[in-house]
């Protein structure tokens, strides 16, 4: 029985902390690479980042389905504008570019500002990336834009 209580406000504890504070948002990257957004919060100060993006930059190679996962690191507090905080972050991830050519793979790392709205459940972010792709050839990469989450 008591067992049975315990796990009972565990559970009740978890569904309210869910439901006080989004922790998910699904969303729009537009800039270079264009695409779908996911973020993930981990903490307060860590998240992750996913894009399933395309890119018809280089006409040349055609074009290129890019994605990419990261892990970000926030510092929430420290860009305060009459009490709207505007969070940077900076992170490092992978990135994988599937087009005409052989696939590549590679290190990249964002950063950037990001802002949650108080009363509406969006979020709104400015990215930019550098890195350096691995497979098959070294070269650099870079990338940037303005995302948009609903966050749930």
């Amino acid at each position: 029985m008591k067992r049975l209580v315990l796990a009972s406000l565990v559970a009740l504890m978890t569904v309210s902390a869910v439901a006080a504070a989004p922790t998910s948002g699904v969303g729009v990257f537009l800039g270079q690479p264009t695409g779908l957004s996911f973020g993930k919060d981990i903490s307060a100060t860590n998240w992750l980042d996913f894009k399933a993006a395309w890119n018809f930059a280089n006409a040349k190679d055609g074009f290129s389905i890019i994605l990419q996962g990261n892990y970000e690191l926030a510092f929430p507090g420290s860009f305060v504008i009459e009490g709207q905080d505007i969070v940077p972050f900076i992170g490092i991830g992978a990135e994988a570019a599937i087009g005409n050519d052989l696939p590549q793979v590679g290190l990249r790392i964002p950063f950037g500002l990001n802002y949650r709205f108080a009363k509406a459940p969006l979020e709104l972010f400015l990215e930019l990336g550098v890195g350096l792709y691995l497979f098959p050839s070294t070269s650099f990469m870079g990338s940037g834009g303005l995302g948009l989450r609903f966050r749930f």
